[in-house]
């Protein structure tokens, strides 16, 4: 069944806020849930962050931050027991490595909460990946937020290593309206030697999906429907960092949803947007006349 969206309702985005800790002692604001607030934010969706952080002093920088860039703090809860998340990056043969510290305050987003806040506003979609569910008291919280708020369902199947849970998966699969995925994702999951759009065809049809975005890193992204598939290329660009890209591309596929694009327009802006984070340091360092200067591109 196709879902129209209301415009004027705000997404709801549910998972991980953290710090990327670098061997130099910089740290970085990240998750993938914030970064796609983040995105939202700037292209003016008002997006309901659904999160926790501890009752430290990152807990204090990551709410200053969103408050700066005018992201509603109402749905960010305080642990007063467990730290803000933290990320540990090494580098190695110029690749950067990534160790996610367990037990974050990130795994213990309250239901009563969520919530809360949930069902007292306009919202329109339910954004959630499936490293934000790595806890059972986490996921327990986005299990009862589907059950009694019903809202339909954006999945960001983001399989990371030791947390990769084969049922929190499966799951997230057959909760989704919408699906987005890497290739290597999918390639974890469908173990066939089927070509990737066949694959992501395969995954669409078995779970009752109604689209599929499946990106290709630096090439492209594919979207697949039950009715079409669109393949778009990525223009040559110089790629600076990586890091972030794939969040910017779901913020592009959620802000379309609600401007009721077509697919192929989602398709385009998203890979062209992903490109844009590539080249620059950081996923959270555009200005807002930069979204402000997509909006009217685009609209």
């Amino acid at each position: 069944m196709s879902h129209t969206i209301d415009q004027h309702a705000r997404p709801v985005i549910f998972g991980e806020l953290l710090f990327d800790h670098y061997p130099d002692g910089n740290k970085v604001l990240a998750g993938a849930p914030l970064a796609v607030a983040w995105h939202c934010q700037g292209f003016g969706l008002r997006p309901l962050l659904i999160t926790r952080i501890g009752q430290d002093t990152e807990g204090e920088l990551a709410l200053a931050a969103m408050r700066e860039w005018g992201i509603d703090t109402c749905g960010v809860q305080i642990d007063p027991i467990h730290a803000t998340g933290k990320v540990q990056v090494t580098n190695k043969n110029d690749d950067n490595h990534f160790e996610i510290e367990p037990d974050q305050a990130w795994d213990h987003i309250s239901s009563y909460l969520a919530l809360e806040w949930v069902k007292t506003l306009p919202c329109s979609i339910l954004y959630a990946g499936t490293l934000a569910q790595r806890s059972h008291h986490s996921h327990k919280t986005l299990q009862r937020l589907m059950l009694e708020v019903s809202l339909p369902v954006f999945v960001d199947i983001n399989i990371r290593e030791p947390w990769n849970d084969p049922e929190i998966v499966e799951q997230s699969l057959n909760e989704a309206h919408w699906l987005k995925l890497s290739d290597t994702d999918l390639t974890s999951l469908v173990a066939s030697t089927q070509i990737l759009t066949e694959k992501a065809k395969q995954l669409r049809s078995d779970y009752g999906i109604e689209v599929v975005y499946l990106t290709h890193g630096e090439t492209g992204a594919d979207v697949i429907t039950e009715d079409e598939q669109i393949s778009e290329k990525n223009k040559k660009i110089k790629v600076l960092d990586t890091v972030g890209a794939g969040d910017a591309f779901t913020a592009v596929c959620i802000l379309g949803l609600h401007k009721q694009w077509t697919q192929q327009q989602i398709l385009s802006r998203a890979n062209e947007f992903a490109a844009r984070i590539c080249q620059q340091q950081g996923a959270t360092t555009l200005t807002k006349q930069d979204y402000t200067d997509y909006l009217k591109k685009w609209i």
